[in-house]
């Protein structure tokens, strides 16, 4: 089944070439299937490596899973772009 991700997330591109199925919200909103929602904090260093670890594992359900990601007002970022994060 597939993930839903946000829009623009790198991490799509890379699950993407690795033949796991994974959709854009866009997409997701058409489709009439009530999917398991589940919020991340992900306080690792470098974000995209471990948001990628987990959507690929999460992409292996038999479930259509809603991923999002969250991230504390007062984190300052050391190794990932203020940007990335929002």
């Amino acid at each position: 089944m597939p993930i839903k991700i946000p829009n623009n997330l790198p991490a799509a591109h890379i699950l993407e070439g690795e033949n796991i199925f994974v959709m854009d919200a866009d997409r997701a909103y058409s489709q009439d299937i009530r999917p398991l929602k589940i919020l991340i904090l992900n306080l690792m260093p470098i974000k995209y490596i471990t948001e990628t670890q987990l959507l690929r594992l999460l992409g292996n359900m038999p479930l259509q899973i809603e991923v999002d990601f969250i991230y504390t007002e007062s984190y300052t970022p050391s190794h990932t772009s203020q940007e990335y994060l929002t």
